[in-house]
């Protein structure tokens, strides 16, 4: 069932991400679409919580839940800043060789060992997620040098989201627990920034675009949650050298999404990368 649990998360986390895209394309303020995600990706881990285990918050938990978070909202912060500074076509890729790197450690560290067909659809699957942000009419220039550190800083972060997971559910850690202490932080972090922005007048978002930024980042946040949850759940029993390029191709739905709802057009590339998943997906079950 692992396999399965794999394909669905990076189904519903998704259609986490193209929710945000609809934020944005609806001019919602950037802040309070991340407080809105965080804020029902946190209650929603909470109840999930409640109805499967007892609520509690030892040093380990709490660690944990600290250092995903981190990675999680720390990284969505700086992704964003990256696309400020460089095109997305180099960005988004570079981003996702976080993947690599847990594939690498997985291997090393937990001996995990991938077949000869395994590998191919891996490698397919990297490839696929690296094709998909193309976009042969954006203009490849690095406007300031501040985007390689970013996008060095971000991969790094986001590596401790997914990464991390694998080493928790290796330590035995409930992975909806350090989900909903990760996710608690980042519900924190963007409470603090908007009240501390509050308090400079430094807030430049409307009302309107506030509302609208909180409420499709609300309904993100419970797609997050489901995501998230079911990424867990199939680190437990599946390969994380296979689980993790399989959760990564959430880049895909999003895509995918944006070509049904905003009648956007795929590049050569992309629907190259589209046929590589599938071809990944086989392979990596042969």
């Amino acid at each position: 069932m692992w396999f399965l649990w794999a394909i669905l998360s990076a189904v519903i986390f998704g259609m986490s991400g193209f929710l945000m895209k609809v934020s944005s394309a609806r001019h919602g303020s950037t802040l309070h679409t991340l407080l809105g995600l965080y804020l029902t990706g946190t209650l929603g881990f909470f109840w999930w919580a409640m109805q499967t285990e007892t609520l509690r918050a030892d040093l380990p938990l709490l660690l944990a839940g600290f250092v995903i978070g981190l990675g999680s909202a720390a990284g969505n912060l700086l992704f964003m800043k990256a696309l400020d500074q460089g095109p997305a076509s180099l960005t988004s890729p570079l981003v996702n060789t976080n993947i690599l790197v847990i594939i690498l450690f997985s291997m090393l560290v937990y001996g995990e060992r991938l077949s000869g067909t395994e590998t191919a659809g891996v490698i397919l699957l990297i490839l696929a997620v690296s094709l998909i942000p193309f976009d042969p009419d954006e203009e490849l220039k690095i406007k300031n040098i501040r985007w390689y550190f970013l996008v060095f800083a971000a991969t790094l972060l986001f590596t401790l989201r997914n990464g991390g997971l694998k080493v928790t559910e290796e330590m035995a850690l409930s992975g909806t627990l350090v989900l909903f202490y990760g996710y608690l932080l980042g519900l924190i972090w963007f409470l603090a920034e908007d009240l501390l922005r509050r308090i400079r007048g430094t807030l430049a978002e409307d009302r309107r675009s506030a509302i609208t930024g909180l409420g499709w980042g609300a309904l993100a946040g419970i797609f997050s949650f489901v995501g998230m949850q079911l990424y867990a759940v199939a680190l437990i029993d599946g390969p994380a050298s296979i689980v993790a390029p399989l959760f990564a191709t959430n880049s895909l739905v999003v895509a995918v999404f944006s070509i049904l709802f905003y009648r956007e057009r795929l590049s050569r590339l992309q629907t190259l990368s589209l046929i590589l998943l599938f071809a990944g997906l086989v392979l990596v079950r042969i």
